[in-house]
């Protein structure tokens, strides 16, 4: 079960989130009392997902500076919108009480200025994780073009909750074969098309 899907920058400077989606939470309230305590829940949810950005944000940075890789190498590997370039892949483990109350782990894959992170239960299947986010962004920029153009997802909000909805149903990782990843690759064409 996936906890949270995060779209958030990696590039020097600090770390903003973009987009995130979390699953498995019952935001409904009907009285004031309730309202309150959901919008302070709300906030300390937030607070974790930022935690765990900044987190990836931070192992990235490591990763380019002992690869000597400068922003514009990273940038320049962006330069083709058609290809879905070399990503960074990383695991972490986000220990119980940082920033959640259960162990959780991370899976996030980078690439120039924007990172993608799955926070997954601990014995989440991580290969399968993996392939649903390579999935998920391969979908992402192209009715997005989110590697080229970030700041389009507070754009196309709707068209990322779409992409999300057919690849990550509530949060479950599913296997698929290609047949199905093709099936769902039209259905959401003709769904963004319309």
């Amino acid at each position: 079960m996936v906890y949270a899907f995060i779209i958030h920058t990696l590039l020097p400077g600090p770390c903003r989130v973009l987009f995130y989606q979390m699953y498995g939470q019952d935001d409904e309230c009907d009285s004031k009392n309730e309202l309150q305590r959901t919008s302070e829940l709300k906030a300390t949810r937030k607070a974790q997902i930022e935690q765990v950005a900044s987190q990836v944000h931070s192992e990235y940075q490591f990763r380019r500076a002992v690869a000597n890789r400068t922003v514009e190498e990273d940038i320049q590997t962006l330069a083709n919108d058609d290809t879905l370039p070399e990503f960074e892949l990383g695991f972490i483990r986000l220990l119980e009480g940082e920033p959640f109350e259960q162990t959780r782990i991370a899976v996030w894959l980078g690439a120039g200025n924007t990172g993608f992170t799955l926070v997954c239960h601990e014995t989440e299947n991580r290969v399968l994780a993996e392939n649903i986010l390579k999935l998920i962004i391969r979908c992402l920029q192209e009715h997005v073009r989110i590697l080229s153009q970030p700041a389009e997802t507070f754009l196309k909000v709707d068209k990322v909750c779409l992409v999300l909805s057919r690849f990550l149903p509530e949060g479950s990782l599913l296997f698929m074969n290609h047949r199905v990843i093709r099936g769902l690759e039209k259905e959401l064409e003709t769904l963004i098309k319309n």
